[in-house]
């Protein structure tokens, strides 16, 4: 072989390595991509709101050629209000309505996904009029916490110490979620329904859709209150309450590909109040939070083909008194028989006939 043979033969073969290398690096090293196709924004990075939400590696798989039309069920946040999540399943179950896909935020994402375990309906009703469920978001009253904890946050602060920014750690809602789910599920992967637990990632402000990894977490994350809840560290991201920017995540249903997104909205409607109804701070905050997860709720009912819309416009967020879950519940049930006629028409299912409590 002649001098330049041999020198082309090196060339090819060190540009051959070289390519080997590199490919091998970016099957290493390179980040995981977004929905809109770009990576994971870096710190510093400016980012056009509003940002596109960031999913799991792992997509939902929605099998071919299915007999009937799927169907994604997407429910709201809103406290206490959230409950009434309860009496469209238990219509659900009634008439006979498929489910196959359910994403939530806040409590939609912690009924949601016990509902996507195979929780029964009407077991859920009883734990949130047992009271477990007011224990798992306020394990101690909320003026006592604040007494203990807010004086801890400010001394710790005055030591130079930077404890976790939230009233309570949030721990007891992912308590909750293990310790009513069936037995050998824990993961989202488990689930006897595709499932996203929708959160809000504070390092770039995308929303989350987690659809792997630990229920419990994930609920947490997608039920972290700011200045309540202390947020989650996930995966390298900070997460908070999915209310924040995706209250109503009917795009995570849209993602999946399914013909049919129905979307439980909390908010349709608000009461006037007297002035003397926003004189403490919780209420003053609550009454502020209510005006805007209506606001964002308004901005993704687009992306639904039906709305249920129930009555819970009385409640407090933090409203767990049995009565008004009670009524919460029952709102529930009577927005999802009103709807029930469209749906099983959508789904080419023959009529049921409504049934009273």
């Amino acid at each position: 072989m002649t001098l330049s043979n041999r020198l082309r033969a090196g060339a090819i073969t060190l540009t051959l390595s070289l390519a080997s290398s590199t490919s091998f690096a970016w099957a290493i090293e390179a980040p995981e991509l977004m929905p809109d196709g770009n990576a994971p924004s870096p710190p510093g990075a400016i980012i056009a709101q509003p940002a596109a939400p960031v999913q799991d590696a792992t997509s939902v798989v929605v099998p071919d050629a299915p007999k009937v039309p799927r169907l994604a069920l997407v429910l709201a946040g809103g406290g206490s209000r959230g409950v009434a999540h309860i009496g469209v399943m238990k219509v659900f179950k009634t008439a006979g309505i498929p489910v196959d896909y359910v994403a939530g935020s806040s409590m939609g994402a912690l009924l949601g996904g016990l509902y996507a375990a195979g929780v029964d309906p009407d077991d859920l009703e009883k734990l949130a009029l047992s009271g477990k469920l007011r224990k798992a978001f306020l394990p101690v009253p909320v003026g006592l916490q604040a007494t203990v904890g807010v004086p801890k946050y400010l001394l710790l602060r005055m030591m130079f110490f930077k404890p976790k920014i939230g009233l309570y750690s949030g721990k007891s809602i992912s308590s909750f979620v293990h310790d009513n789910l069936p037995e050998h599920v824990r993961n989202i992967e488990d689930l006897k329904i595709h499932f996203a637990a929708v959160a809000i990632n504070l390092d770039d402000t995308r929303p989350v859709w987690q659809k792997t990894g630990d229920l419990g977490e994930a609920v947490r994350a997608s039920c972290t209150v700011p200045f309540f809840y202390q947020p989650v560290c996930r995966d390298n991201m900070v997460l908070v309450d999915g209310g924040i920017r995706s209250n109503l995540p009917t795009a995570a249903g849209l993602a999946t590909g399914s013909p049919i997104v129905i979307g439980v909205k909390l908010h349709s409607f608000l009461e006037s109040v007297d002035k003397k109804s926003n004189d403490t701070c919780l209420r003053y905050a609550d009454r502020l939070t209510s005006i805007l997860m209506a606001e964002i709720e308004s901005k993704a009912v687009g992306q639904a083909d039906l709305l249920i819309e129930p009555k819970v416009q009385y409640m407090a967020l933090f409203s767990f008194s049995k009565a008004n879950l009670k009524r919460a519940i029952a709102a529930g049930e009577e927005a999802a028989w009103k709807m029930v006629p469209q749906i099983k028409a959508r789904l080419q299912l023959p009529a049921v006939a409504q049934t009273t409590r």
